[in-house]
């Protein structure tokens, strides 16, 4: 199959989002002044956050919503004395700086730009996060366009969001582009669901056990130039 167009996704596929993810999180909460126990905090967000994002995939929540109600739930549930919107601000301006790129990811965007390929970052996130994590991460300059779940209103796996990467690009045809993602549940089921051809990056050998198979499976970002 020929491909013209790559849609990618950005967090755990380019980026190390965990890395940027503890580093913010720490840093707000000794912005803060807290004291405690580091671990407990980290651990019980890690819960309300998954849970929530979970939520978003299932269309029962907004990107918009969710960043506020991780920290109300957060502050509530450990007892602590700070504003919700406060610690959601600095966190968001933490996480803004964590342009942590994953091993392969930069020279991947190079190889995709020299080949020609018209490549599109599809992302479930926060716009303002996002767009800060590419301008500070050196490859913005190799991508084509940025497709943000808070910015269009539509999250993966919904196939909407598909169409909208489609529009921005002014390409009419699925035959040709395929979609690079590590997430089964948002990035594969989505580009299943909207007709595109999926690559799965498996960097961790997970089992497949959706009800779909996708087109591609590849364990690191190298195998992806030996692909396309």
């Amino acid at each position: 199959m020929m491909y013209n167009v790559v849609f990618i996704d950005l967090d755990d596929t380019l980026f190390d989002f965990p890395k940027a993810e503890r580093n913010a999180l720490d840093k707000s909460i000794r912005y803060f002044g807290y004291k405690g126990d580091f671990d407990r905090i980290r651990r019980r967000y890690k819960v309300i956050n998954d849970k929530l994002w979970e939520d978003l995939e299932k269309g029962l929540t907004t990107t918009a919503k969710l960043k506020l109600d991780r920290f109300v739930k957060l502050i509530e549930e450990c007892n602590l004395d700070y504003d919700p919107q406060e610690f959601c601000n600095k966190y968001t301006e933490f996480l803004g700086q964590g342009f942590y790129l994953i091993e392969g990811a930069e020279q991947l965007c190079k190889y995709l730009k020299s080949k020609g390929y018209k490549v599109v970052i599809v992302t479930n996130g926060i716009k303002s996060v996002q767009h800060s994590r590419l301008e500070g991460s050196g490859i913005k300059d190799y991508i084509d366009d940025i497709v943000i779940s808070e910015e269009v209103g539509v999250s993966k796996p919904d196939p909407k969001i598909f169409d909208i990467a489609m529009d921005k690009l002014g390409h009419s045809s699925k035959e040709d582009i395929i979609m690079i993602g590590d997430s089964l549940t948002s990035d594969m089921r989505g580009a299943v669901n909207a007709g595109i051809d999926a690559c799965w990056l498996n960097m961790k050998n997970k089992q497949n056990n959706m009800d779909f198979t996708t087109k591609y499976e590849v364990h690191s970002l190298k195998e992806i130039q030996n692909l396309l």
